[in-house]
């Protein structure tokens, strides 16, 4: 048996060792944290390879990716201080912990450990791990997808599936899809977008708009590296103040802070937007207009307690930004972006642009949702000159000037 002195050793040996069938390496080195608490890895049979998946389990959650081979990972699992390690070979099996005072204590016993291969099923994902633009945004390293970076990638995922749902059957065969992503920040979404569209043979110039001049400099110069500043352009701006040169087709805003949804939203409206996704972070504005005492006597408990005000909040400001999206024409839903797991604001709002006006149902829920909870919502201010005249006729903001500036 070869002789380790660390753990990172005798992990290092297993993965690039030929004979390897399973290993599972489990807790943190005393001293250490790890986000890790357990780690499997196994050999599985693909359709056209045998790879080797590693399983990355936290105390909630359970991260799987596949490797050509365990020497792969091999580092990447060394960098992990486990406490203890179980390595099944094929003719011997090793047991190995660390001790309070840091040193590795090592078993090995004769077996025989030949696993029949599993089957792995791989899920379609619309992006795959090996996409480039992935790799440029740190997303991926050769291919793969990083352990930390997970979550981010299954959002991509999950945002093309319903920027695919949104826009099937409805684009012209010919031209150019014009997208503007305001309040872009890294630009995740706004190089996916780009990507998934010319994958499928949908051409598009995508601009991405933010406040961060910093971030607008390292989007562009990733553009270039791409080799796609023809069709992906960023220019730094505030929402409110950014003037296209043309009318966008698709506006996307995910995680727009506050008001800042609601600036994306009338921007849509203003500018003729068909199709508009915007994912809403926090709603301040509305949440601070809510008063137990001016509620009807039957919600004062939902202002009383914080977190209740909070969600609240949220839940109301939603409602009324799709209802008067609805007011000015536009068909909306709003639903589940990702998991809640993968991020706690994981809202859509959904509008698509029709020729239809409004019911008087919604426009009367707009007045009864108002005048319950005695709010103003930002969007009926910049709406103002949109919506029917009288229906937010007590509202105090209406006579302020809609252009105004966050």
């Amino acid at each position: 048996m070869a002789e380790f002195t660390t753990m990172a050793e005798l992990i290092r040996h297993a993965m690039h060792h030929d004979e390897l069938q399973r290993a599972v390496l489990s807790g943190a080195a005393h001293g250490t944290h790890s986000p890790w608490r357990r780690v499997i890895v196994r050999k599985v049979a693909l359709r056209h390879a045998v790879q080797t998946q590693v399983s990355w389990h936290t105390e909630t959650t359970v991260v799987t990716r596949n490797y050509p081979t365990a020497g792969a990972v091999a580092d990447e699992l060394a960098d992990v201080p486990f406490r203890n390690a179980h390595v099944e070979l094929r003719s011997a099996t090793i047991e190995a912990r660390v001790t309070k005072r840091g040193k590795l204590l090592v078993s090995q016993r004769n077996a025989t450990n030949v696993q029949p291969l599993a089957h792995d099923r791989v899920r379609e994902r619309p992006i795959p791990e090996d996409a480039p633009f992935l790799e440029a945004l740190g997303v991926s390293h050769d291919g793969i997808v990083k352990p930390t970076a997970q979550r981010k990638y299954r959002q991509i995922n999950e945002f093309v599936r319903i920027l695919d749902a949104t826009l099937k059957g409805r684009l012209e065969p010919a031209g150019t899809l014009r997208v503007l992503d305001l309040g872009c920040g890294n630009a995740y979404l706004t190089f996916a977008t780009v990507h998934h569209l010319w994958q499928n043979g949908v051409r598009c110039s995508v601009t991405g708009v933010d406040r961060d001049a910093q971030a607008i400099t390292r989007n562009n110069e990733r553009a270039q590296q791409l080799g796609w500043q023809d069709r992906l352009t960023f220019t730094p701006s505030l929402i409110e103040r950014y003037i296209p040169t043309e009318n966008p087709d698709l506006v996307i805003a995910l995680h727009a802070c506050d008001t800042a949804t609601d600036d994306v939203l009338a921007f849509a409206v203003n500018h003729d937007v068909n199709y508009v996704l915007a994912s809403p972070c926090c709603h301040h504005d509305l949440q601070q207009q809510l008063r137990s005492r001016t509620m009807p006597t039957a919600f004062r408990d939902l202002a009383r307690d914080g977190i209740l005000k909070e969600q609240l909040g949220d839940i109301v400001t939603d409602a009324l930004r799709a209802s008067l999206m609805r007011v000015v024409g536009y068909d909306v839903d709003v639903f589940s972006f990702v998991a809640v797991e993968h991020t706690p604001r994981n809202n859509l709002i959904r509008a698509v642009r029709t020729t239809g006006k409004a019911d008087k149902n919604t426009e009367a829920s707009v007045r009864a949702l108002t005048s319950m909870f005695k709010v103003s919502p930002r969007l009926a201010m910049l709406l103002q000159n949109r919506l029917p005249p009288g229906l937010l006729a007590h509202n105090p903001r209406l006579s302020e000037p809609s252009n105004e500036t966050r």
